[in-house]
């Protein structure tokens, strides 16, 4: 795997939520990318550096963040990119369903929307040990 350490890739439709993701996780140290739509996701994820994780919405236009996922997991480079779901329908799955989902797509969290900034913060930290957010003392 390369040795790179790669942005975070924050792939929302909805501008105002990115540009806050977006700034939010640059003030607490992480690079960032950002993608408006499935496509553009996927042109991110073809380039270099690959990212580190990866903040998907699934109702995204153009192509949906399940077409996101199945694309990076036939990509064998990308399938070890921690993926965190970020939408509002996570709290309508069951616990089941979203462990299954997880287990067959590998998504290593999911995020509610309006997520909580330390939540996110605290996910990111534990999925990316060592990167910039994990050692910064900016305020949550």
């Amino acid at each position: 795997m390369d040795s790179t350490v790669g942005p975070v890739l924050i792939v929302e439709d909805d501008p105002d939520i990115r540009e806050a993701l977006q700034g939010y996780l640059e003030l607490h140290g992480y690079s960032v990318r950002i993608a408006g739509d499935g496509r553009e996701a996927l042109a991110h994820l073809a380039a270099s550096p690959k990212p580190s994780l990866i903040l998907l919405d699934m109702g995204l236009p153009v192509m949906d963040g399940h077409r996101v996922l199945t694309a990076r997991g036939s990509e064998p480079g990308l399938s070890r990119v921690p993926v965190v779901i970020l939408s509002a329908d996570t709290e309508r799955m069951s616990p089941r369903d979203r462990a299954v989902y997880a287990a067959s797509q590998g998504v290593a969290a999911f995020l509610s929307k309006p997520v909580d900034p330390r939540y996110l913060l605290e996910t990111l930290r534990r999925l990316l040990p060592g990167q910039a957010g994990a050692q910064t003392n900016a305020p949550a």
